[in-house]
């Protein structure tokens, strides 16, 4: 087993693992991460239109080995006050 830490960067406000979650292997260190990621997801919705969220993972001697990242973007669709879905003309 080995130490890995889940470093949480959202919107910019960092916040690092200081404890560290022991792994097995890699695959056990990607679905951490992901399940993490998703559990962040579930936890809190967006308070605006772009919301940033990701996981940056360190081995024990500091080294970023993955980065896992969801980026949500609202953006509305403008149509022309003279076009209809409807209008035949």
């Amino acid at each position: 087993m080995a130490l890995y830490y889940f470093d949480i960067d959202e919107n910019g406000d960092l916040y690092p693992d200081d404890q560290g979650t022991n792994c097995e292997d890699f695959p056990q260190v990607k679905r951490e991460a992901i399940s993490a990621l998703v559990d962040m997801i579930k936890e809190s919705l967006p308070d605006g239109d772009h919301h940033r969220l990701s996981i940056k993972v360190r081995n024990d001697s500091g080294t970023i080995v993955l980065q896992v990242a969801l980026n949500f973007d609202v953006e509305a669709e403008h149509r022309s006050a003279r076009t209809s879905p409807d209008s035949h003309v």
